[in-house]
């Protein structure tokens, strides 16, 4: 009797290859490597982004220090523009000055020297050269000159005043030159009125115990007082 085997024998089967052939532990260290590279990719895209965003807004605040600098600049100009002009109106206000300075000199001369002239006497001519002064002029009388030189000792600003010539002149008047030095001007500033002199007591003698009068009423009074005198002598 025959017996024919009907279950065929079992095949070898083959190994898969690739991912199947590495099993669980090689499918993780994929996935795991693949994970870190995604990361990695992402960490790499966000620092680029950041970058980007810096370097974009650094790129603003540069255009904006610019348009700052140029908008400094024309402030700058236009300060350097004002103080040029400040400068040219300085120079200006301070040539003002000099020339009033320069102009104050003769007119305080002049002012001066006509408030020391007594009566009966007069300046033909005025030389003012540097600090020295020369009056050329002519008077009724010889005290007339005498109460001008004193009048004009009495000015802190006129300093060595010097009869240089006097003679008589037209039969009748006297010619005089006199000198002197105009050491400071701010001197010719009005001098304080000195107190009145206390008045004599009753019964005593004119002109004792009094103090002296000041300088022009002084001069003014000598000259009035002395051209009577001194008329008829030179006629």
């Amino acid at each position: 009797m025959i017996k024919i085997n009907l279950l065929a024998e079992a095949k070898p089967t083959k190994k898969k290859k690739g991912a199947s052939a590495l099993g669980a532990a090689g499918q993780l260290n994929l996935i795991l490597l693949g994970s870190a590279i995604a990361v990695g990719l992402l960490v790499i895209f966000v620092r680029w982004y950041m970058l980007n965003t810096e370097i974009k807004n650094y790129d603003n605040e540069i255009r904006k220090a610019q348009a700052e600098v140029k908008r400094l600049e024309a402030i700058l100009k236009e300060v350097k523009d004002f103080e040029d002009k400040k400068a040219r109106l300085q120079k200006k206000v301070d040539l003002i000055n000099q020339l009033k300075l320069n102009q104050r000199g003769p007119v305080r001369l002049m002012d001066e020297v006509s408030k020391a002239l007594p009566d009966l006497l007069w300046v033909d001519r005025m030389e003012y050269k540097g600090n020295g002064i020369t009056l050329t002029g002519k008077a009724i009388n010889w005290p007339a000159v005498a109460n001008f030189i004193e009048n004009l000792r009495r000015v802190q600003a006129f300093q060595e005043p010097t009869l240089r010539e006097v003679t008589v002149c037209a039969s009748t008047l006297t010619c005089f030159n006199l000198g002197f030095v105009f050491a400071n001007i701010d001197k010719t500033q009005a001098q304080p009125t000195p107190p009145p002199a206390a008045a004599p007591a009753p019964g005593a003698a004119p002109g004792t115990g009094s103090a002296a009068p000041p300088a022009k009423a002084d001069a003014s009074g000598l000259g009035r007082t002395a051209a009577p005198a001194s008329v008829p002598a030179g006629m």
